[in-house]
């Protein structure tokens, strides 16, 4: 991924959402959700199914821990999403992502949601800096240097 004007953070986004999507399922939504898909959990009716008492009972347990191993699967591969994210980095991005307040913290941990919330937030927007006296020397240039074509309309 490139950082900076002209940056391909949509691009990146989309070909990230699809590995993740493809190697750690309910997890790799995080990259298009922008935040943690956490599975709910919904017990079949087993008593409507002509089963006894202690069958349904039995059989919503074991529905029970495969929901509870989904969910602990999801948090062991969190370090595993992290450092693919990190992976595709460039310096610049890392330098850029860095300068998050808690940084300290989720790097830590090894958090993907922070580390791609950190990553929207510093890449979305198509600037070179987060220096608000830079940015408005830039969009003053532009401004300035924007001019009306002969064969142009004021509203083009």
């Amino acid at each position: 991924m490139k950082y900076g004007k002209g940056n391909n953070f949509v691009k990146f986004k989309a070909a990230l959402s699809e590995v993740a999507l493809e190697e750690y399922s309910d997890l790799g939504r995080l990259i298009k959700k922008e935040s943690y898909y956490l599975p709910t959990f919904t017990a079949p009716d087993y008593m409507g199914m002509g089963l006894t008492q202690d069958e349904a009972r039995k059989m919503r347990m074991d529905a029970m821990k495969a929901h509870q191993r989904k969910l602990e699967r999801m948090r062991d591969d969190c370090p595993k999403l992290y450092g693919l994210i990190l992976r595709h980095m460039s310096p610049e991005n890392k330098d850029e992502v860095a300068q998050d307040p808690d940084y300290e913290t989720w790097s830590e941990a090894a958090d993907p949601e922070k580390l791609w919330k950190a990553i929207v937030s510093t890449h979305k927007v198509d600037c070179v800096t987060s220096i608000d006296a830079v940015k408005e020397l830039a969009a003053r240039k532009a401004y300035q240097s924007i001019r009306q074509g002969s064969f142009e309309t004021l509203a083009q």
